[in-house]
């Protein structure tokens, strides 16, 4: 009978083991089926996550691309009597990604403008010959749809000035100005924000 309680015993405690290493083995396969699927999981997204800056990237540098080339296309026409500054002004616009044709001689500037050709028309004010505004009249009546922006030293002077003898530029919508000293960043933003309302209205 001993011998049968310890067969008994034997057999109980092998039962339990048993039980113990199945258990330990279910929850061992949980467990490696649960890190496993988190896993891929996170492989999953991270590899999407890489996807979608990789198109986003493409996107933007098509972006850039496209915008560098559409700034290819817009001519500007710069008209100031200072040959320092037109230089300058030019330069900051072709690195911007504009062409730019300049004139220290309005009047100059006058026979050779090409009506429906510019983008935009920047013009200094005080000029001998022709100034500022008296070229502006002129240049609309060969093109009355061209943007057009002022760059003037002191804008009070500039506002008194066209008041008293040329009002009917007051009206135009499509006529801006700038004062003097003006950075770099500043024109190209200028520029940009008028071009881009040209052909965005």
């Amino acid at each position: 009978m001993c011998s049968d309680m310890g067969d008994l015993t034997t057999n109980t405690l092998a039962g339990d083991n048993e039980s113990k290493r199945i258990s330990c083995l279910v929850d061992t396969k949980y467990y490696y089926e649960l890190i496993t699927k988190k896993h891929l999981q996170a492989n999953e997204e991270y590899e999407h996550s890489i996807q979608q800056h990789k198109q986003q990237q493409q996107q933007q540098k098509l972006q850039e691309k496209g915008l560098h080339n559409q700034k290819r296309k817009k001519r500007i026409l710069l008209v100031d009597d200072e040959p320092d500054h037109c230089m300058v002004y030019q330069i900051v616009l072709e690195d911007a990604g504009y062409e730019c044709k300049s004139y220290t001689d309005s009047v100059k500037a006058l026979q050779e403008f090409r009506p429906d050709y510019y983008n935009l028309v920047i013009l200094d004010i005080k000029m001998p010959k022709l100034d500022g505004f008296a070229l502006c009249e002129k240049i609309r009546e060969l093109d009355n749809n061209i943007q057009i922006i002022f760059i003037t030293a002191a804008e009070e002077y500039y506002e008194k000035f066209r008041k008293q003898y040329y009002p009917d530029l007051s009206k135009d919508i499509n006529i801006n100005c700038l004062q003097k000293p003006i950075a770099n960043e500043e024109l190209v933003q200028i520029v940009d924000m008028t071009i881009a309302t040209k052909y965005t209205v």
